[in-house]
């Protein structure tokens, strides 16, 4: 059982300060590890790389000359996590294709990975739960237009820092998704993606959405709606889950319907999660409404 949740507001604001309560209001569904991935309303006039190291010492260098391959390198800022993890910030330059390719390259590296790497987008993802995405990786402080957010209880893959959700893609980096439930057929998904030249960094089956999306948008020149809906028909098992891009947030949620998707809509604010609780703690006279089984919805930024 993990815990997802989504917020779109009408005009960027304090977003992590809400995305934070909505986390603590469902710690209870997983506290082995807790992420977001907040987006600003305009894109920056740079790219801001996330990348998590596992020895310092020897990974930092080791990333600098990575990305001096790719991209024009401004500020890098190291900070702690609740794990043995650290995480680097990079702000870069460097065109699409080649920020394609770094993204790629690093994630070849063992003790290094890529949470995010947009001039638009920022995962922040931690051991544990949403109090040490506020500890660490400041959250109630950043700005965003709109955000996902995940708590993690481990079952079939480990408890490591990057084994936590959200999930990006280096085919589609502004693309990120959080997960509930379990794919029966991940190692299928997987053979048939790594076929077309897919490269996974973890065996979390949450990744494989995060690809199988963005292969559906960027390879095969499906709509964000087009590719959740296929998606009802390749992947089994029990599942919900939530993905953003720049500019939408979708939800499908599986035929049998095991694990909610809630919603609330008005002129102004949209809500998503996995309980009532985390809608209240932001406006506590929020009443969702449930997704049905079998169904997708997808909300525009506007």
């Amino acid at each position: 059982m993990c815990g997802i949740a989504g917020i779109m507001v009408k005009n960027e604001s304090d977003l992590g300060e809400s995305l934070y309560k909505m986390l603590y209001e469902i710690r209870h569904r997983g506290c082995d590890a807790a992420g977001t991935a907040l987006y600003l309303d305009q894109p920056r006039d740079y790219v801001v790389a996330r990348v998590s190291m596992l020895q310092p010492n020897q990974d930092l260098p080791l990333l600098r000359n990575i990305v001096n391959e790719y991209a024009e390198i401004g500020a890098c800022d190291t900070y702690r996590t609740n794990s043995p993890y650290m995480m680097a910030r990079l702000t870069l330059q460097a065109d699409s294709p080649d920020l394609q390719r770094l993204y790629r390259q690093i994630n070849s590296e063992p003790n290094l990975c890529v949470h995010s790497m947009s001039n638009q987008l920022d995962v922040i993802k931690d051991v544990g739960t949403a109090e040490a995405l506020a500890e660490f990786g400041k959250l109630r402080g950043l700005r965003a237009r709109h955000a996902l957010g995940h708590t993690r209880l481990a079952t079939e893959s480990i408890d490591n820092l990057n084994f936590a959700h959200p999930f990006s893609s280096d085919l589609y980096p502004e693309l990120t998704v959080v997960h509930n439930g379990q794919l029966t057929n991940y190692f299928k998904l997987r053979r048939k993606l790594e076929a077309k030249g897919i490269k996974c960094k973890t065996f979390n089956d949450s990744e494989i959405i995060a690809h199988y999306l963005s292969s559906k948008i960027k390879r095969e020149g499906r709509t964000l709606e087009e590719a959740l809906t296929s998606s009802l028909d390749d992947f089994d098992g029990v599942f919900s889950y939530l993905v953003a891009t720049e500019t939408y947030i979708g939800a499908a949620r599986d035929r049998l319907g095991i694990k909610p998707i809630l919603y609330y809509q008005n002129d102004d604010l949209l809500l998503l999660g996995s309980e009532q609780v985390s809608f209240e703690a932001v406006d506590p006279d929020v009443f969702a409404m449930e997704m049905a089984p079998g169904e997708v919805r997808v909300w525009a930024k506007n």
